[in-house]
């Protein structure tokens, strides 16, 4: 790891999501955002937005201390290209790499726009076509977004079964929903309770703030084998990693 004196550079791309962008953090601040134009031209916008970013700060490419991608689930194309670029900056600039799940920067998204804090529970869905959604299942601590059981791919009706049995469990705490999936299949969530607080855009810091705790607990991805991630849909039934009953 770099000398403590020397500032640590972390750049992150998101372009998992129609709204792509990237960030920069020095240690714990925020440098700068860079957010791409609604239409998923990542292909054509991420990488300059990216180099703008570290112009912008006076660095080169092989001043960073590490690139943290959101490696989806999520848009098939848009997601391929970050994480593509990320392996790529990786690999030249000689520094490590952390991959993020883009559901979990959707959770913390809510945590940076001032919408959760600790303690409560994320559910996001993301709309991932085919008659599925991409769902996370998240708790937010102090200095982390915990997730309860493994991203998955579910049918809209399954992942409303498991969102009713998580709020029958937490009558209490406060559960906010996030995700294009409930605008897409807005009528069958329309009276299931819970807090719609977004839509599915994900701010690039997201991604960069989850990709820096990964970094300082040394969570880190080998560019020659990272891959996009794209869960394979489940039943509720054989979902393997389930929701636990106890979520405190």
């Amino acid at each position: 790891m770099p000398d403590s004196s020397v500032p640590r550079w972390l750049l992150a791309m998101e372009s998992s999501s129609p709204n792509g962008g990237a960030a920069l953090l020095r240690d714990d601040d925020l440098f700068e955002v860079a957010r791409l134009a609604e239409g998923l031209r990542h292909g054509r916008e991420l990488i300059p937005a990216a180099s703008r970013l570290l112009t912008n700060a006076g660095i080169t490419a092989r001043s960073l201390w590490g690139v943290a991608v959101s490696a989806g689930p999520g848009s098939y194309t848009g997601t391929r290209i970050g994480v593509m670029a990320a392996k790529a900056l990786s690999y030249g600039a000689e520094c490590r790499l952390t991959a993020v799940s883009s559901l979990a920067a959707l959770a913390e998204t809510l945590r940076l726009a001032g919408k959760a804090v600790p303690g409560n529970l994320v559910v996001t869905l993301q709309d991932a076509r085919r008659d599925e959604v991409y769902a996370g299942f998240y708790c937010l601590k102090e200095d982390e977004t915990v997730p309860l059981a493994p991203d998955t791919a579910l049918a809209p009706e399954e992942a409303r079964a498991c969102l009713k049995q998580l709020l029958e469990q937490n009558r209490q705490g406060k559960i906010l929903l996030a995700g294009s999936g409930y605008v897409t299949y807005a009528e069958l969530f329309r009276d299931i309770g819970g807090s719609k607080a977004a839509s599915g855009i994900i701010e690039p810091e997201a991604v960069a703030r989850l990709g820096r705790r990964q970094f300082l607990r040394e969570h880190f991805t080998d560019p020659f084998i990272l891959q996009p991630v794209y869960p394979r849909r489940h039943s509720a039934a054989d979902w393997t990693g389930g929701i636990p009953v106890d979520m405190a």
